[in-house]
């Protein structure tokens, strides 16, 4: 049986000095390989700190954290960058694209990280932004580009490299409804081709559901066993 995608064993995270606020306690998790999951919880429940320690953005106060068979929690600094650049996707509700690039150009950025030559990096990314639906859009800048566009730009860079593991961060937090619907179908679309496993944070229900075969609640950092069930699975809507 192949490793599970993650793997949390009492994993816990706090901040602050005299006054510690956990953010995440003594939270156990598990995720099998290619697995759509979604962490719903309200604001302050934990699941962006939780996000933070999968994207090797943080490290965890105390248990264990192995993502991809890597153990986060043991990980050096070089490591953990290691592994941003090669093993996770992430997909912010911002879309974090860089102004003064082209769509081409933050699509590319992941490889261009890992040393992957000009021409081979920008056939990659041409790719990718066409799985997007945006091959018209090569050569525009952000402020360019409509926010769902933006959002696939996005999402065309977190899985440029192919990761075993997108993390999606509020996607659709800045979008209409309309635009929503079709940022989670592309997302979940893509994810289940390419076999990756997608862990979900949002506080929208309706999302979870369409695009997640699993839900998991959260509240004051840790996970509640009576919500962290399978969920019914909406089949996605055909992107355009």
């Amino acid at each position: 049986m192949p490793a599970a995608a993650i793997v949390a064993q009492s994993l816990s995270k706090n901040y602050g000095g005299t006054d510690v606020v956990w953010a995440v306690k003594d939270l156990s998790l598990r995720v099998e390989r290619g697995e759509r999951v979604a962490i719903v919880g309200k604001s302050g429940s934990g699941k962006s700190t939780l996000l933070n320690l999968l994207a090797g953005m943080d490290h965890p106060t105390a248990g264990e954290l192995t993502v991809a068979g890597r153990n986060l929690h043991q990980s050096t600094h070089q490591e953990m960058a290691r592994y941003r650049l090669e093993t996770v996707g992430v997909v912010f509700q911002a879309f974090q694209l860089i102004p003064q690039r082209t769509a081409l150009q933050n699509v590319e950025l992941p490889l261009l990280l890992a040393g992957i030559h000009r021409q081979q990096r920008q056939a990659r990314a041409r790719e990718a932004l066409a799985q997007v639906g945006l091959s018209h859009r090569l050569t525009h800048h952000p402020y360019q580009l409509s926010g769902g566009e933006q959002q696939r730009v996005a999402i065309a860079r977190a899985l440029i490299h192919a990761p075993q593991l997108v993390l999606a961060d509020e996607p659709t937090g800045n979008l209409d409804s309309a635009t929503s619907d079709d940022i989670v179908s592309l997302l979940s679309k893509l994810c289940e081709e390419q076999g990756t496993t997608l862990l979900l944070v949002t506080h929208d229900d309706d999302v979870a559901r369409r695009t997640c075969r699993r839900t998991i609640r959260m509240s004051d950092g840790r996970i509640c066993p009576a919500d962290s069930t399978p969920s019914p699975l909406q089949p996605p809507e055909r992107t355009h």
